[in-house]
């Protein structure tokens, strides 16, 4: 079978439900590539993270189309056989770091965030050792609120000392960076810095606490 994917969002950075599909459809040893807008596929993979993303206009030639992602207002996960799978990096090949998430989920319910909706109350998920990439060090997670779980503090207590270094990019919790939380992350080795989420003015405080904590 030939199988198209299409990030909707662009490749700024990499699709990791796409990689997934990507590495489980090669397992079947089925040809995959980016879709060109010209061939025809057996099966076309669209993927939308961001509902302000522009959506794909080209005609496609294909005899399915199958969308996902929260952009299309999509909460399905993917099936487990291809969740389970390890992401097929080859796909964006300017990408030298792993990317996945530890957790899934969040305790807060904020009015403006669709975690709630689509994940539920936060829960382990994955082992950092099964996300880290055998060619880097480097791993970007994804999760939404890791120091709420107490598998999120346990896999990054086990991260110190070892060699990897790491971004969450969604942002810490502050207000659950207590001194001793402070302390365990300063023992990490970080990408470039320690991101705190601030959606509103009203946690400006408490990440001045928690920066001053890490400060210490």
């Amino acid at each position: 079978m030939k199988i198209g994917l299409i990030d909707v969002d662009g490749h700024n950075f990499p699709n990791l439900a796409l990689m997934k599909i990507s590495a489980w459809q090669k397992s079947r040893k089925h040809h995959v590539e980016w879709c060109d807008g010209l061939s025809h596929y057996d099966i076309v993979f669209m993927s939308k993270v961001f509902d302000f993303s522009p959506d794909w206009t080209q005609c496609l030639d294909a005899d399915i189309i199958i969308k996902g992602g929260t952009g299309y207002g999509i909460y399905d996960e993917l099936p487990t056989e291809i969740d389970d799978m390890f992401p097929d990096y080859s796909i964006y090949p300017k990408v030298d770091y792993a990317i996945g998430f530890l957790t899934r989920g969040c305790i807060r319910k904020c009015p403006w965030c669709v975690v709630p909706r689509k994940e539920g109350m936060i829960r382990a998920y994955r082992k950092w050792q099964e996300i880290k990439r055998p060619d880097s060090r480097d791993i970007v997670f994804m999760d939404n609120n890791v120091l709420a779980c107490d598998h999120g503090l346990e896999q990054i207590e086990s991260m110190i000392g070892q060699k990897v270094r790491v971004d969450f990019n969604r942002g810490l919790d502050a207000r659950l960076i207590t001194p001793e939380v402070a302390e365990m992350l300063a023992r990490l080795k970080w990408i470039r810095f320690i991101r705190m989420s601030c959606d509103t003015d009203a946690m400006l405080d408490t990440v001045m606490t928690a920066i001053d904590r890490l400060g210490k």
